[in-house]
């Protein structure tokens, strides 16, 4: 997926960690969420994860891409920022 000029790499993963309310980690279903510079996946920005029942209501491939967008839009300047800085040397 493309957005705001940024290639955005979405893959299922099954044993995401989450802490449970009882304090206990348990492994998730959900999308590991890479962000590259563009589609040649040489220059990656970032790497996170949304697992259901925590970041994510269900496990569809259209709410990940929404939770990966508004992720996006939070970080952008920083992304920007280290774009520059990766440019500039």
């Amino acid at each position: 997926m493309k957005y705001k000029g940024f290639f955005v790499k979405i893959t299922q993963d099954n044993y995401l960690p989450r802490e449970n309310e009882d304090g206990e980690f348990v492994a998730c279903e959900g999308f590991k969420i890479e962000v590259f510079s563009d589609e040649s996946e040489k220059i990656e920005i970032d790497v996170f994860s949304a697992a259901v029942d925590f970041e994510l209501v269900k496990n569809s491939l259209a709410e990940v891409e929404q939770f990966a967008k508004d992720y996006i839009d939070c970080e952008e300047k920083e992304y920007q920022r280290m774009l520059d800085e990766f440019n500039e040397n």
